[in-house]
């Protein structure tokens, strides 16, 4: 076997195991994780339907897969934040992730929030976060 035949054969297989790979990273991210308590690390954008801001750590998400409900919990208070009941992100995966960060979109305040855990919850849950809610 030739030298050049030789790194043919190593880059063949080099993107068959990269392949592999990433084919199993994804399907582990878009894995149904349906059931109540599961934790999500990724929720896709185009599966958001309404987001509403609890309180100045928890977000309540409602999505149109699955189990309805998602709850996001921040990492710490974020100040402003049920106050303005807004924000937006930054991502280039069109996905709130666990680590992503928030920002409040009322000025002067533009905290900024780190996304901790994304919680698949239920109905019930959801109503009571909601009962709970400032506004």
């Amino acid at each position: 076997m030739t030298v050049k035949a030789a790194r043919h054969r190593l880059m063949i297989l080099l993107a068959t195991v990269l392949a592999v790979v990433a084919g199993t990273a994804a399907l582990a991210w878009a894995a149904d994780d349906n059931n109540v308590g599961d934790l999500q690390m990724c929720v896709p954008l185009r599966q958001i339907d309404d987001s509403r801001v609890i309180d100045d750590k928890t977000i309540l998400l409602r999505v149109v897969a699955g189990s309805p409900y998602r709850r996001i919990d921040l990492a710490h208070e974020c100040i402003g934040l049920s106050d303005a009941e807004n924000f937006t992100s930054a991502t280039t995966i069109g996905a709130l992730c666990q680590q992503d960060i928030l920002r409040v979109t009322q000025q002067p305040i533009g905290s900024q929030c780190v996304i901790d855990r994304i919680v698949v919850i239920d109905e019930a849950e959801a109503k009571a976060l909601l009962a709970r809610r400032k506004k």
